[in-house]
Formats: structure tokens, sequence, C-alpha cells
């Protein structure tokens, strides 16, 4: 590929990532405001918000599928949540090996007001865009991610064929 071609195309993956960025610290801002953030980050808030609406047990391995976190990643992230007491890790069956991630009183409070400010955001920046439009562009981000989700097993399959 040539550098014009490259130069040329505007690059849906750094606009993504700015915009991801962009938000991110918008909503870090109101929740350093509010003094609710601690050593914990908007990826967490996501985390602990999930764990509060869920009705069955969740374990480690759940999350790794649903937030997409490289292993020991995700065990760094559960570690900080522990240790600020936002989640803890409860025995399941009489099993010390099994252990369901269960939020706290801190945890609930925490994931509340990320909620109001993540709402509070997402308001802001969807200012002057209709339903249809933002239908629109969450139906093209998700065919995206599915594409770029599928773009690695795609290699993966060429590898084992040669």
């Amino acid at each position: 590929m040539n550098t014009n071609e490259f130069d040329s195309r505007t690059h849906i993956g750094f606009i993504c990532d700015c915009t991801s960025r962009d938000i991110k610290c918008a909503v870090g801002r109101g929740l350093r405001e509010t003094n609710a953030i601690g050593r914990s980050n908007l990826k967490n808030a996501w985390l602990v918000g999930y764990l509060v609406r869920q009705k069955e047990p969740v374990f480690q391995k759940d999350l790794e599928k649903i937030f997409h976190f490289p292993k020991s990643t995700l065990a760094d992230i559960i570690q900080a949540l522990e240790k600020d007491g936002l989640i803890a890790k409860v025995p399941v069956d009489g099993d010390g090996r099994k252990k369901q991630i269960v939020v706290t009183e801190k945890g609930l409070e925490f994931a509340h007001l990320a909620e109001a400010q993540i709402m509070d955001v997402e308001d802001y920046i969807l200012k002057g865009i209709s339903g249809e439009e933002l239908d629109l562009v969450i139906s093209i981000l998700k065919k995206i991610d599915d594409n770029a989700r599928d773009y690695k097993s795609d290699i993966d399959l060429l590898k084992k064929e040669d």
C-alpha cells in the first residue's frame, strides 16, 4: 500500500479510539467532581454496573466473555475493585475455589453515581442527533465490531490451511 492511499482514508479505528477516550474523560471529570471515582475508572463503572443488574451468580470467567478483557487484565481489575471495597468474592456451595463476584454497598453507590454521570454525558453528546441517526450509528458500529472480532479468526483459519 502506498502512503497516499493510507493518507487519503478516514480511519474508523482512529476516530473510534479518539471518541472513546473523549467520552471516558468527560465521564471521569464528572465522577472526580463528585469524589465517586477513587482509583476506579469508567471501565470499572461499566463492570460494577453490569454486576449490579445480574440476577444469577457471576464469575470471573463470565466477565471475560462479556467485556472482552484478557484474563490477566480482568484479574487486575477485579483485584482493584475488591481492594477499593466495591466488590467482594464469595465462595459458592462450600467450594472455596469457586467464587461469585458480588457488589458491596459501596459498589452499589459507585454504580449509581457512575451511571448518572454516564447518562449526563450521553445526553450532552447526543444533542442534535435524532433517534434514527443514533440507531444507524449503533447498527454500523456493531457490524464493525463483529467484523473486527472475526478478523483474527479469519487469519487463524488461513494459517491453518497453509
